[in-house]
């Protein structure tokens, strides 16, 4: 028996489209990638034909600053204006990333997200010597925008509109230079800045600490060292290339201002820092003659010395154990002073017992001497009283034998 597949092929082809037709639907959306102050935010996407879309914004803290709904037309597509950026950023309409959610009633979701940034400048700086000759490897900086000089003396930054200072770093022989600039995004502005020779020179020859060991530092170098540790710096100065030892250099680290001591060609000063986490720059200047050198920075960063923490903590652990035991100490010699008190007193206690007891004893006596003495002053005083009666009667009788 022979079987014919065409007609089986020929099925295959009509039913594939029709369950591709039947598949889920799906919604998308979309968006400019970046809008500018002024700019009108629009959505659009597809989804199902006449379906009813919700759309949602939220700024870059979360918070919803647009909700709307629209309809889909026949095809699926849809569109909707959302809203105009303010000219600066205020409010909620701050500069950041937003995010858009959409949806449909029949539970289909997606969402998307756009930067709202500033209107920018292309800033082109050229960096010269007094005689034109481009300065590659100069530093350019505007606010928190940075980049380096090329081969041919030129740097660009992106700025939005303000007023900027424009400092210019130049490697050494050359000094840091500065310039006051105007940017009006979006148009571009070339600025050409000439850096003068740096007739004072300061060098790092040497940094040393415990755990750093670096020769020959440049501005910018970062130094890792640990806590409750010194840091010791060498500097030279240079005047028109020749070195000279009657500069002051001095060095500023977490607000506190150290003075070098020169030493042997060297300007020495160490610097010691606290066994705590801390980040911060370090930055050594030279003056000579009125004049003063370029700046040195060297971002420094401290780690918690765990060995020196715990050295210390026993020490203080130490130390308010020695305090605890003459504490104890001095309250035994207290107590043992407060006994001999108590048994000195125990003792007069004694004693006045004693001398109370001889005393009842003494009171006694003299009570039944007192006693004994008032029976004879008694018996006394009766005979003279009998006395005294018989001498009157005799008396009377004298008197009537008289009469």
């Amino acid at each position: 028996m022979r079987f014919n597949f065409l007609p089986l092929i020929l099925l295959t082809f009509l039913v594939v489209p029709v369950i591709s037709f039947a598949s889920p639907a799906i919604i998308t959306v979309s968006t400019q990638p970046v809008y500018h102050p002024g700019q009108t935010v629009f959505i659009e996407g597809t989804t199902s034909p006449n379906s009813l879309v919700g759309v949602t914004i939220y700024n870059p803290s979360g918070s919803v600053i647009y909700s709307n709904t629209t309809t889909s037309s026949s095809t699926g597509a849809y569109q909707l204006k959302a809203f105009t950026f303010p000219s600066s950023p205020t409010g909620p309409y701050q500069y950041g990333t937003y995010t858009v959610h959409v949806g449909t009633s029949q539970g289909l979701t997606n969402s998307t997200t756009f930067q709202f940034q500033p209107l920018l400048s292309t800033v082109t700086v050229i960096v010269v010597n007094p005689q034109g000759t481009p300065v590659s490897g100069a530093i350019v900086q505007a606010n928190s925008a940075q980049n380096v000089t090329n081969g041919s003396g030129i740097a660009t930054l992106l700025l939005p509109s303000g007023t900027y200072t424009l400092r210019v770093v130049p490697p050494s022989p050359y000094a840091t230079a500065e310039e006051n600039i105007t940017v009006t995004a979006p148009q571009p502005l070339t600025v050409k800045v000439t850096v003068q020779v740096q007739a004072l020179i300061l060098s790092v020859d040497k940094v040393v600490s415990p755990n750093v060991n670096l020769q020959n530092v440049q501005s910018g170098t970062g130094i890792t060292m640990l806590g409750g540790t010194t840091l010791t710096v060498y500097t030279t100065v240079t005047y028109l290339g020749q070195p000279v030892s009657g500069a002051t250099v001095t060095a500023t680290y977490n607000g506190t201002t150290y003075t070098a001591q020169y030493m042997n060609g060297n300007y020495v000063f160490n610097v010691t820092v606290n066994n705590v986490q801390y980040e911060s720059d370090l930055q050594i200047v030279a003056t000579y003659a009125g004049m003063n050198s370029n700046q040195v920075t060297l971002p420094l960063t401290v780690n918690l010395n765990e060995q020196a923490a715990i050295s210390k903590t026993l020490s203080s652990l130490n130390a308010s154990l020695i305090s605890l035991t003459n504490t104890v100490n001095s309250l035994t010699n207290t107590v043992n002073s407060l006994t001999q008190k108590l048994s000195s007193l125990n003792a007069s206690i004694t004693s006045l017992q004693s001398s109370v007891q001889t005393l009842n004893s003494e009171y006694s006596s003299l009570s039944g001497r007192v006693g004994s003495i008032s029976g004879t002053v008694d018996i006394a005083l009766a005979v003279s009283v009998i006395a005294i009666i018989i001498a009157i009667v005799v008396l009377i009788l004298l008197f009537r034998k008289v009469s």
